[in-house]
């Protein structure tokens, strides 16, 4: 879930489509080669900072489908997406963690000061239509609203599953494998008075047992999202699962879902959530098994 700021903009305006192309390559390599080069990609590194806001700026433009495969299929993004995703993905890992770490100190009240993080409204907006998207599938399948939700990779500050709680009013578990976020998440939803409630596990979601759940959320971060798919079909018994992904563009920032394999593994996608191009970057696939499907050990 993208966290930045996006005060900050590279003009486009009509140039040609080849022009705008050859651009926003030359401006991704700007990114990547400054991202690989500073050891700081925490909020403190202001050069970094400003550099993914406009990043995050650009990749809410409008492009054209060549245009998109044009930049995804250009050879210098084939060899460098996936290191410059992992850097921004440590980037905005140290954007929450930082930002967690003074609302665990404050003495007011953490949901007001939540509340004004710059990034809050997207968290909001996102959540907002994946519980609406969630709740009709759950009723159109017969499913209790009331059963708990299981939340993989909440990172330091577990927003998400904050509202996912406060909108629906039922437990989240969470599920995070990095150990400084899961003792920054807990020491975060203590504050809350929320550790009832929002439950952190440390733990790799490839390897959990979900036989006690089918509401299962996976953030848009979480690497190994098949190895979680497979771990779901292994242990849930009727999941119903929402993954974030990206499409376009915004596929530069986080690793998108491989849609056409999906159905070969056994997935449905039932249901999804669309970008706000002025304010959220990552899409939702709503995924269930194919009924038929029987998983053999």
């Amino acid at each position: 879930m993208e966290r930045f700021s996006t005060t900050a903009n590279i003009h486009i305006g009509s140039t040609p489509s080849r022009q705008r192309v050859d651009d926003f390559i030359g401006f991704i390599r700007e990114v990547n080669e400054l991202l690989q080069k500073e050891e700081d990609l925490s909020p403190a590194n202001q050069q970094v900072t400003n550099m993914i806001a406009r990043l995050s700026q650009q990749l809410r433009a409008d492009y054209s489908p060549e245009e998109v495969k044009a930049v995804l299929s250009h050879d210098y993004m084939v060899m460098n997406q996936r290191r410059l995703q992992d850097n921004l993905s440590i980037a905005e890992f140290q954007v929450e963690l930082a930002d967690s770490q003074p609302v665990c100190g404050a003495g007011d009240s953490v949901l007001d000061i939540v509340a004004r993080l710059p990034y809050w409204h997207i968290y909001m907006a996102l959540v907002s239509e994946e519980f609406s998207t969630l709740r009709q599938l759950i009723r159109q399948d017969g499913q209790i609203e009331k059963s708990p939700i299981v939340f993989i990779g909440s990172g330091p500050m577990p927003l998400s599953p904050i509202i996912l709680h406060l909108f629906g009013e039922v437990e989240v578990v969470c599920l995070e494998i990095d150990p400084d976020a899961y003792e920054a998440s807990c020491s975060f939803l203590e504050k809350v008075g929320l550790r009832t409630k929002v439950n952190v596990i440390l733990e790799n979601g490839a390897a959990f047992d979900y036989s006690l759940y089918n509401q299962i959320f996976v953030a848009s971060l979480v690497r190994n999202k098949r190895a979680v798919l497979e771990q779901i079909s292994r242990t849930s018994s009727d999941p119903l699962v929402a993954v974030r992904t990206a499409e376009g563009m915004r596929q530069i920032m986080y690793e998108a879902i491989d849609e056409s394999q999906l159905n070969k593994q056994g997935w449905r996608i039932i249901g999804r959530t669309s970008p706000d191009g002025n304010l959220v970057i990552n899409s939702t696939l709503f995924l269930d098994r194919f009924a038929a499907l029987t998983i053999v050990e």
